[in-house]
C-alpha cells in the first residue's frame, strides 16, 4: 500500500472531504454563472464548427485553434468579475467567429459547395451591459434543455465538462512550452458535437470513448513535461510548519506559475507557502531547491484557508474558488478572466504582490508551529510488487482518502493499491500500463471536474469496472453524473 505514514495522516481524507466544490465556479450550480459561461462557450463552439468545416478544405488556423482552446479553459467563477475581461475575451473571439465563417462560406462560394450554419447561433448583445450577457446567456441554457432529451443533455455536458477540462490540461503544456495543434483540433472537434442537434446517443457514447484516448495521452505528456522541467518525481514530506516572518499563499494548481513567483522571491525576506493541490512541489527536485519554500498551508477550503492566512495570497490560473469578497485587495491573480476584487498580475511581475507582503504583518513568534509531515510517496517497486503479486487475481485501486476505511473493506477480497493523493493521476497512469486491465478496478473518492476527466480518461484502458464517490450537486453538474452511472456503468459508492 502507498501511504502517507506521519503523524498528521488524515491530510489527504480531509482534503478529499473538505475539497469543497460548493465554491468552485466549474460545478456550481449558479444560473448566473452558468449564463455567462454558456455564452462564451457559445461563440467558442461556433468556432469550432467552422475551424471544423475549414478542415474539409485543408484549412487549419493553428492561432485560431490556440485562442479557442485559451477560451474553453477558462472558467466563470461568479458573476463578481471583471467585466472588462469577459467582454474583451468575448467579444475577440466574435471577431474570431466572424473571419472564420467568412472564409468558410468563401470556400463554398468557390467550390459550389451548399454551405452550412451552427444551429442555435445568436448574436451577442449590443449594448455589452452585464445584465444583457446575462440574459442572453439564459436564453442559451432554456434552448439548450428545450432541444435535447434528457440522455442527450447529460452526454452533451458530460462532452461539455470533458473538453474543458482537458482544455486546460493543454494550457498547462503550453505555459511548459509544450505545443500539439492536432489536439487542439481534436478537442475542438470533440467540442463540435454538441452543436448538432441530430447525432445519435450512440455516436456520442463512442465519441466520448475515443476521445478518452486522446486526454489519457495529454496527461501522459504533461506527466512527462513537469519531470522534464523539474525533475523526476521523488518521495518526499510536505511540511506543515508556520515561520515567523512575511509570507505569501499561493493556491490553485499550476506548478509553473509558482515557480515564477519562487524565482522572483528567491533571496528576498519572505516565506512562500502552496495550497490546494499545489503540495504536489513538494515531489520535484526543482522546487526543493528554494529556500523560501517553507511547506504547505491549509487544505482545500480557500474561505478558511485564506481568512487565516497572514499576508498576501495568489491564485494561479487554475484557481476556482469564490473568495473575492474575503480578502479584498490581498488576493493577486494571472486568471484570464478576474473576479473583480482581485488585483491583476501583468506578464508574470509580482513585483506589486512582493511588496504587499513586505508591508503585511506576516505571522508572528505566537504564530509558530508544527503541524508534522505527510509524507507524498511515490514508490513504483511497492506496485510492482502488488501488481506481480497479484497475476490473474482481482486488482483494486483506491484514488484518494476520504471514507478509505469503508471502501477498503468493500474491496478486501482484492489485491489492493492505495494512492493516498485524490489528484494522483501519474501513478495511476503507471498502473494502467502495466496491470491486466481485464481484472483492475479504479474507485474515486474525491470529487471535482478534475477527477471526471481523469476518470474518463481511463476508458481509454478498459478497466474492468469504475466506481466514483456520491457527489452532491453543487459538486458536479447531476447530467454528468447520470451519463456516468447510466451510460457507462460508473458505480456511485
Amino acid at each position: 500500500m502507498l501511504n502517507g505514514k506521519n503523524n498528521k495522516s488524515n491530510f489527504f481524507s480531509e482534503f478529499s472531504d473538505r475539497s469543497s466544490c460548493i465554491n468552485s465556479g466549474m460545478c456550481s450550480t449558479d444560473p448566473s454563472s452558468n449564463a455567462l459561461e454558456e455564452l462564451l462557450l457559445n461563440e467558442i463552439k461556433q468556432i469550432a464548427f467552422y475551424i471544423v468545416k475549414l478542415s474539409d478544405f485543408g484549412i487549419k488556423n493553428e492561432a485560431l485553434m490556440q485562442d479557442a482552446i485559451k477560451g474553453l479553459s477558462v472558467i466563470i467563477i461568479n458573476t463578481a468579475l471583471r467585466l472588462k475581461d469577459y467582454k474583451n475575451l468575448l467579444f475577440k473571439l466574435e471577431e474570431e467567429k466572424k473571419s472564420a465563417k467568412s472564409i468558410y462560406l468563401n470556400c463554398c462560394s468557390e467550390k459550389r459547395i451548399k454551405y452550412e450554419l451552427v444551429e442555435n447561433a445568436i448574436e451577442l448583445p449590443k449594448d455589452a451591459k452585464l445584465t444583457s450577457f446575462l440574459k442572453a446567456g439564459e436564453v442559451l441554457v432554456v434552448e439548450k434543455q428545450k432541444e435535447y432529451e434528457p440522455k442527450k443533455l447529460d452526454l452533451i455536458e458530460l462532452i461539455i465538462t470533458f473538453a474543458k477540462t482537458t482544455a486546460i490540461n493543454i494550457e498547462k503544456l503550453r505555459r511548459l512550452g509544450y505545443t500539439n495543434p492536432e489536439w487542439n483540433f481534436k478537442i475542438l472537434k470533440f467540442l463540435n458535437l454538441t452543436n448538432i442537434s441530430s447525432v445519435k446517443i450512440d455516436k456520442l457514447k463512442k465519441k466520448i470513448c475515443e476521445f478518452s484516448e486522446v486526454s489519457y495521452t495529454i496527461w501522459e505528456t504533461l506527466c512527462t513535461k513537469l519531470e522534464e522541467k523539474y525533475g523526476k518525481r521523488t518521495q518526499n514530506d510536505i511540511n506543515f510548519e508556520i515561520k515567523t516572518g512575511k509570507s505569501i499563499l499561493v493556491s490553485g494548481s499550476d506548478l509553473d506559475e509558482l515557480d515564477k513567483l519562487l524565482k522572483q522571491t528567491d533571496g528576498k525576506d519572505i516565506n512562500v507557502y502552496t495550497n490546494s493541490t499545489l503540495f504536489t512541489a513538494f515531489s520535484y527536485p526543482h522546487f526543493l531547491k528554494y529556500k523560501n519554500l517553507i511547506g504547505h498551508f491549509g487544505g482545500e477550503n480557500a474561505e478558511e484557508d485564506f481568512a487565516k492566512f497572514k499576508g498576501p495570497i495568489f491564485a494561479t490560473q487554475s484557481f476556482l474558488q469564490k473568495v473575492d469578497y474575503l480578502r479584498r485587495g490581498t488576493i493577486y491573480t494571472t486568471k484570464i478572466i478576474a473576479p473583480e476584487k482581485m488585483v491583476r498580475i501583468e506578464n508574470y511581475n509580482f513585483e506589486p504582490l512582493i511588496q504587499n507582503a513586505i508591508n503585511s504583518e506576516g505571522f508572528t513568534k505566537e504564530d509558530e508551529q508544527i503541524f508534522g509531515k505527510v509524507t507524498l510517496e511515490y514508490n513504483t517497486k511497492e506496485i510492482d510488487k502488488i501488481i506481480n503479486d497479484a497475476k490473474d487475481k482481482e486488482l483494486c485501486v483506491i484514488v484518494g482518502s476520504y471514507k478509505k476505511s469503508e471502501i477498503i473493506e468493500r474491496f478486501v477480497n482484492k489485491n489492493i493499491i492505495e494512492l493516498e493523493s485524490p489528484v494522483e493521476i501519474q501513478l495511476l497512469i503507471y498502473i494502467l500500463n502495466k496491470a491486466n486491465c481485464d481484472n483492475l478496478s479504479i474507485v474515486f473518492t474525491h470529487c471535482g471536474p478534475n477527477t471526471i476527466n481523469i476518470l474518463f480518461s481511463t476508458l481509454y484502458t478498459d478497466p474492468k469496472k469504475i466506481y466514483f464517490a456520491k457527489c452532491p450537486n453543487s459538486l458536479i453538474s447531476p447530467h454528468v453524473i447520470r451519463a456516468m452511472s447510466e451510460e457507462f456503468d460508473v458505480e456511485m459508492i
